[in-house]
């Protein structure tokens, strides 16, 4: 099956956050400002009530260049057209705020415990929850009939752009893990990483524990040429082999062979592509099947690509419904 990929949309933008002690870790404040609707120095509106604000520090984002306001719930419409970004402090319904629901909807950013996060923004089948232990989240899953649970540790966020989501932590040992129950009705785990920069679709976060295995790409073999030889052995026929397409014009194959999946996000790799294709805006089809076309390794490879405007498809055959009829 062949895709285009659509747009990731900027709304709603949501930081379920594993404590409010990630909003002092420059990695998750940056990723706020950058997904804010003014990245340059967005406004900040703290919502909370009372005066403890010893697991929040202000001053990080006002370092930034942002303005920072404080109000009560009660208050949060008297600054809905000024916030860019609303960090949300309190143990009340976060729907009783007076217009926070709109400006919420029309693309301001939300921080937020995720027990205050309205369902509306929670996949469904989903439960998000901060840093509880695997005992309590097996017995959340058995009495909400819930197919996952993200749980998200103190100094992560788990952002929720649209239908896509990703981790943002400010340690390296911090991250979500997320919870399904696999074919026999065990309760199995999985940590997301926090090498992302793009969000991926939340469907795909929910099944990522299942292990990969596709055992239908068998069916697949008498399709793949398997002949593989060593480069030091047919670099020189392929020498030769080109120097005489050379001389006659014809097509030969072009090939660009990457180390790795973060190749095709240098410049000069970019460039030579562009270059073999024969054209500034080349289009690329993308064929993920060896990363079992996860959408991170779809978002690394084709990232300057999309920067660039080539149209682009991707072709699904890793699983049993998008193997294309032989």
């Amino acid at each position: 099956m062949t895709t285009e990929i659509a747009a990731v949309t900027a709304a709603p933008v949501i930081f379920a956050l594993g404590s409010f002690q990630a909003l002092n870790q420059s990695k998750v404040i940056d990723r706020i400002l950058r997904l804010s609707k003014s990245s340059s120095s967005p406004n900040i509106l703290n919502v909370c009530s009372g005066d403890d604000d010893h697991d929040f520090q202000s001053i990080l984002f006002a370092e930034k260049g942002c303005a920072v306001k404080r109000c009560s719930p009660a208050d949060v419409h008297h600054f809905k057209e000024w916030a860019d970004v609303i960090i949300y402090r309190c143990n009340d319904d976060l729907q009783q705020s007076v217009g926070l629901m709109d400006v919420i909807q029309d693309g301001t950013v939300l921080c937020a415990l995720p027990n205050v996060i309205p369902s509306d923004f929670i996949p469904a089948g989903t439960i998000i929850v901060e840093n509880l232990d695997d005992k309590k989240i097996d017995d959340l899953m058995t009495t909400h009939s819930s197919s996952s649970v993200i749980r998200i540790d103190d100094l992560s966020a788990f952002v929720i752009v649209g239908r896509n989501a990703m981790t943002v932590t400010g340690n390296k040992d911090s991250t979500c893990h997320v919870y399904i129950r696999n074919d026999t009705g065990e309760t199995i785990c999985g940590p997301l990483p926090t090498t992302w920069t793009e969000p991926i679709p939340i469907e795909e976060i929910k099944l990522f524990p299942m292990p990969a295995t596709a055992l239908h790409l068998e069916a697949l073999e008498e399709h793949v040429d398997t002949d593989f030889v060593i480069a030091d052995d047919v670099l020189p026929k392929a020498a030769e082999e080109e120097e005489a397409c050379n001389d006659d014009e014809s097509a030969f194959p072009k090939i660009v062979a990457c180390g790795r999946t973060e190749t095709l996000q240098m410049q000069a790799i970019v460039d030579k592509v562009v270059e073999l294709a024969g054209t500034d805006l080349p289009k690329v089809l993308y064929i993920g099947t060896a990363s079992f076309d996860r959408s991170d390794r779809y978002n690394v490879c084709t990232k300057k690509f999309r920067e660039m405007g080539c149209v682009i498809k991707r072709l699904e055959v890793s699983e049993e419904d998008t193997v294309p009829t032989m």
